[in-house]
């Protein structure tokens, strides 16, 4: 399987760029070389790479600019995987090729051990990707929810959980319903305090007389009713991750005390003399706007600071969908090991199809999807009528008010119309009725996002704000 993959080393160190080929052509990869940026773009471009080995700091043209360059003129998913090669530890210089697409980083000089594994990896990651369109194979590894994604955004993400290794500072989640926060506090325990508890609280769902006594624990005797000593959830939690859950909906006279465990680092159980230690780790989420509820008076903007030492935004499917294919594959083994259904592949046409859907319901709902359709499956394939379902129901032809809102849209009495002008006016008429919603807009004219795209910027369309 090796020697079907193509790596291109881009670095203007002939010594380092030869022994890299040297070791990785022994491994059976098709390697060649390229001594800077400019002369790496025009390799891609005759060559087509699937890996690339960039280093960062080049004369002529520098990674950087060469990744600018990449994402200028290339689609997407024809940029081929990129590894940045540094001897500099530049943060600036980390982040921003992140946000340009770059898939991993290795200091220089990279040992060669190290440098074969990055590059299985990358390798291994390009061969699901090839799979996730054609062909999925059930296999015997035990089924693990996490968070998936490619994206820069959800690279972020990652980058951010692996900072809180070894400390137990607060972290707020935000983002819409059904994006995964809870996904991303279990990544958090698991990649900090796997070894301790991790327990979550809905707070919405504790009445607000109950809130403390769950959280705090109670002393026998403390009221009516309290007839044993009662361990709270800060106390139950140990040295491991207290999730709480849509922590906007928290009783504004609790706030306080909350305040205090998170500056004190202890408690008083209902009714008790004696402070408890709490040795855990906060995980707030939320879906709403907490800066926003605190400047008006309606949650405490004190515990607001508290909370937002660290703060991860998950972004809405919408906006990393270059992800859906990895998530489907992902919840299509899900579906299999958990509801007993075998799907064993999903069409091309299928995963277009639900890349132009604007799930309002994000992540959550995308994983709804694909058990309902995998259940409903006739065979272990499924196909574009397997999510009909996502179809909304379309207006009659016939219908009066259609009729002439479009009667009304060509309606031009001085002149007609030269065919530019109509072509544009009606793509922004179809992206205003969309609420400028991509995928649905392209679906609708019957041409592909990259087309629209074009036609945007060609036409200098805009969202009005």
């Amino acid at each position: 399987m090796k020697n079907k993959w193509k790596i291109l080393i881009v670095d203007d160190d002939l010594s380092i760029s030869r022994s890299y080929q040297k070791y990785l052509e022994s491994e059976g990869y098709s390697v060649f070389t390229a001594n800077d940026g400019r002369e790496g773009y025009i390799a891609i471009e005759k060559e087509s790479p699937d890996l690339v080995l960039l280093d960062i700091n080049m004369p002529v043209k520098t990674g950087l600019e060469l990744l600018e360059d990449l994402n200028k003129t290339f689609n997407k998913k024809d940029i081929p995987l990129i590894i940045m090669l540094t001897a500099y530890g530049d943060l600036d210089a980390a982040v921003k090729a992140t946000n340009l697409g770059a898939y991993d980083f290795l200091s220089k000089p990279v040992p060669l051990e190290k440098l074969r594994a990055a590059v299985e990896r990358a390798l291994e990651t390009l061969t699901l990707k090839e799979r996730i369109a054609h062909f999925v194979e059930p296999d015997s590894t035990p089924f693990k929810d996490t968070i998936i994604g490619r994206d820069s955004l959800m690279i972020d993400i990652y980058k951010t959980i692996g900072t809180l290794k070894g400390n137990k500072a607060t972290v707020l989640v935000t983002g819409e319903s059904g994006t995964g926060k809870e996904m991303v506090a279990r990544a958090i325990h698991e990649n900090t305090v796997p070894e301790e508890p991790f327990i979550a609280i809905n707070c919405a769902a504790v009445p607000e007389n109950l809130i403390e006594s769950e959280l705090m624990g109670y002393v026998k005797g403390a009221f009516t009713g309290a007839a044993t000593n009662r361990e709270g959830k800060l106390e139950a939690v140990k040295g491991g991750t207290l999730v709480l859950d849509e922590i906007s909906e928290m009783p504004y006279e609790f706030q306080t005390k909350l305040l205090r465990v998170i500056q004190e680092k202890d408690f008083y159980p209902i009714g008790a003399t004696e402070k408890k230690r709490f040795h855990g780790r906060i995980v707030a989420l939320t879906n709403k706007n907490l800066k926003e509820l605190a400047e008006n008076g309606k949650f405490r903007e004190d515990l607001f600071y508290r909370l937002n030492v660290i703060t991860i935004s998950v972004p809405p499917l919408r906006d990393h969908i270059g992800d859906l294919e990895m998530l489907t594959l992902h919840f299509i083994k899900k579906a299999n090991l958990m509801m007993n259904t075998s799907i064993q592949s999903i069409t091309k046409e299928a995963l277009d199809f639900l890349s132009t859907h604007s799930w309002p319901g994000n992540i959550r709902e995308l994983e709804n999807t694909i058990l309902r359709a995998s259940i409903k499956a006739k065979d272990k394939i499924l196909t574009r009528d397997s999510f009909v379902f996502l179809i909304p129901e379309k207006k009659e032809q016939n219908d009066p008010k259609e009729k002439q809102n479009v009667c009304e849209f060509f309606n031009t009495p001085d002149k007609l119309l030269p065919l530019r002008d109509v072509e544009k006016n009606y793509i922004e008429f179809v992206l205003k009725q969309t609420n400028w919603h991509k995928g649905k807009t392209a679906e609708l004219l019957g041409i592909t996002r990259p087309t629209l795209d074009k036609r945007i910027e060609e036409y200098d369309l805009r969202k009005d704000d």
